[in-house]
């Protein structure tokens, strides 16, 4: 199983989940086998062609789940399409999240969890424009 968390920065299990999904300039993706560590740069900002609407992954990519803070819509859409699990992230680590989650301990997303394009935190959004 692969999973793939949003970064800001790549310090491997260290690095430190993004606080939005679709915005971030890269993922790491951890094999839970292997404990391997794949770089993915996020297609949406790289100009390959997607739009908000489209994929971040590829099915080359092999990605079973994801770990992150906030998504919106269109990504969530995206990824329920393509079969790929979304997760809520508890701490600030990969390694952290990565044992809350092989210990069954991260809550599946909700279609009502996500953004929903609301700016303003306390009106259930991430803070993020969308």
């Amino acid at each position: 199983m692969k999973v793939a968390f949003p970064v800001k920065e790549n310090k491997g299990l260290e690095s430190i989940i993004d606080d939005h999904f679709g915005v971030s300039e890269i993922f790491l993706i951890v094999d839970l086998e292997t404990r391997k560590l794949e770089l993915k740069e996020n297609r949406k900002l790289s100009g390959e062609g997607p739009t908000c609407k489209t994929g971040v992954f590829k099915k080359k990519d092999r990605v079973d789940a994801v770990v992150t803070r906030c998504m919106g819509d269109g990504s969530q859409r995206s990824l329920m399409s393509s079969d790929i699990k979304v997760y809520q992230a508890r701490e600030n680590t990969i390694l952290e999240n990565l044992e809350l989650f092989e210990k069954d301990e991260l809550k599946l997303f909700h279609i009502f969890d996500f953004c929903q394009t609301k700016k303003n935190k306390k009106e259930g959004g991430c803070g993020h424009h969308h």
